[in-house]
């Protein structure tokens, strides 16, 4: 993907020069989730991204590969980080929810501005506040039971999603759904067929009608969603 990439197209979180925007553009690369890079878990710790298009699950996994918090960032959202090349940190897995385009400023081509610009860093600290609120609410969500752990997965995807639908497919499996909740597929499998009893979703292979999102929405009533309801944005 080579379309050329304008100051104008990303969501900034802080106000830059002219000069400092221009050169970061310069130096983003735009990728699509056919690419090997968008695949590998060490995308998040080489340098900041931007989502353009789509909807992507960011999910953290602890050495025995079990999911230890996930949030979601959808069109305009920013994810990553600039750190040292030597640092290590937690494994990440991405899951595409929505086919998507990212703009991708690697650390490698941030290092030359950051030794003589200083004005970036101010980029990097506005950048710290962008997911924080998710990263909390998220955590929040691993002390409720298995089923209102994954209504609320469901129900973040709908507010991701730029719909005004009142049924609406999600394109997630079940399995997606075990690795972004760390609950075993087969106890997903149980809730997600509870709630297509219940007449609130109806199961396909690889994804998800919602046929009741104010009902789905019921399930999260009598859990803390007092750093973020997403709720309120479908």
């Amino acid at each position: 993907m080579t379309k050329t990439i304008a100051i104008e197209q990303l969501r900034w979180t802080t106000s830059l020069s002219p000069e400092l925007s221009q050169e970061l553009v310069s130096v983003a690369q735009r990728i699509s989730i056919e690419d090997s890079a968008l695949a590998s878990p060490n995308l998040i710790n080489r340098g900041i991204n931007f989502i353009e298009r789509g909807t992507l699950a960011i999910c953290i996994q602890t050495p025995n590969l079990k999911t230890a918090n996930c949030l979601l960032v959808g069109q305009d959202g920013w994810f990553g980080n600039y750190i040292d090349p030597n640092a290590s940190l937690l494994p990440f897995i991405f899951i595409e929810i929505e086919p998507c385009s990212i703009i991708h400023f690697s650390n490698q081509r941030l290092r030359p501005t950051c030794e003589k610009n200083a004005e970036i860093y101010k980029w990097f600290y506005s950048l710290t506040f962008e997911s924080k609120e998710k990263w909390l609410q998220s955590q929040l969500i691993y002390s409720a039971n298995i089923t209102e752990r994954i209504v609320y997965q469901l129900i973040d995807i709908l507010a991701h999603m730029n719909t005004n639908e009142s049924i609406v497919e999600i394109a997630v499996s079940q399995q997606q759904l075990s690795d972004m909740t760390g609950i075993a597929r087969q106890r997903v499998n149980e809730v997600m067929k509870e709630l297509e009893r219940n007449q609130l979703v109806t199961l396909y292979r690889g994804k998800v009608r919602i046929d009741s999102p104010q009902g789905l929405a019921a399930y999260l009533d009598d859990i803390d969603l007092s750093i973020r309801d997403p709720r309120q944005f479908i």
